[in-house]
């Protein structure tokens, strides 16, 4: 079986971050052909030995459209009628351990649109940082993709692509589903989001990036406080120690924990007391209404 992957990355500067190493390096082993797909910039030497060491592609594209931009430009690139298989996958989350149980669970179920996690939000999709198309569905992906071009509107994108390409396929007749089903939450909030202590303790071997690094943007925070979120890397970094505490595969945690300096703690800070008064605010709010 031919099949590829096109792992989406943005980063700024010239080194490749060890996370990406350790989420590339445990694709490797299930795909015939690994495409780094990232922003235009110029590598340090270490970087690009280390791809051509690892027999890893690297392609430079423009950064827009989010994600589903830089697949659509990889996409464009490849002759998409030679694989039997095609991973979408991208940076904004942290792989912490070996994804082996995944692809044990992708071979032994006949599915053609599937990934790690799915979502109930807004309307049933696979969740857009790790997706798998197969062969039956590969071309009717593609032509999605040709269709909607690149969007450079996060909120357009998420409706087009994300929740919109897991409908189309759906709708198509093809077999959706993700190793790990969150189809009993029918709330309106991201489980990666709303749940991430159950996703750990369940096996969900990603996290979001934002989680472990503290860097959501203001805009994002009031979702956070309706979900009740508890904003503290340590926190989910010690659940996935005790969960994996004698996993030889697990990553280097202190390699991804933030660097507790004055920024980290301001944002945690931040975040807490606007949350105080936010639920002061609800409180009052419902009192009122009662």
């Amino acid at each position: 079986m031919r099949s590829v992957c096109l792992y989406s990355s943005y980063f700024e500067k010239p080194v490749i971050p060890y996370y990406i190493r350790f989420y590339l390096e445990n694709l490797l082993p299930h795909f015939s052909e690994m495409i780094l797909l990232t922003n235009e910039k110029a590598l340090d030497e270490e970087s690009l030995t280390y791809l051509k060491y690892k027999n890893i592609r690297l392609m430079y594209v423009k950064n827009e459209g989010w994600d589903f931009g830089m697949w659509y430009k990889g996409l464009k690139q490849i002759d998409v009628t030679a694989y039997d298989r095609i991973g979408l996958i991208n940076d904004s989350c942290v792989l912490f351990t070996s994804a082996q149980p995944f692809f044990d669970w992708l071979d032994i179920n006949e599915l053609d649109y599937c990934g790690m996690l799915d979502s109930n939000a807004i309307a049933y999709h696979i969740q857009s940082y790790f997706v798998i198309i197969n062969k039956n569905a590969i071309a009717t992906a593609v032509d999605y993709f040709n269709k909607h071009g690149v969007i450079t509107d996060l909120k357009k994108t998420i409706r087009t692509y994300e929740i919109g390409l897991s409908q189309h396929m759906i709708n198509k007749g093809f077999k959706a589903g993700a190793l790990h089903s969150t189809k009993l939450y029918t709330g309106e909030f991201s489980p990666t989001y709303y749940m991430p202590e159950e996703l750990i303790r369940n096996g969900l071997p990603l996290i979001k990036k934002k989680i472990v690094s503290c860097s959501f943007r203001n805009d994002e925070q009031l979702n956070l406080m309706r979900m009740k979120y508890k904003m503290d890397p340590r926190y989910y970094i010690k659940l996935i120690r005790a969960k994996y505490k004698d996993d030889a595969t697990l990553i280097d945690l202190k390699q991804i924990e933030p660097k507790r300096n004055l920024n980290f703690h301001w944002c945690m800070l931040k975040y807490n007391i606007r949350f105080f008064f936010f639920q002061i605010f609800r409180k009052f709010k419902f009192l009122k209404s009662a």
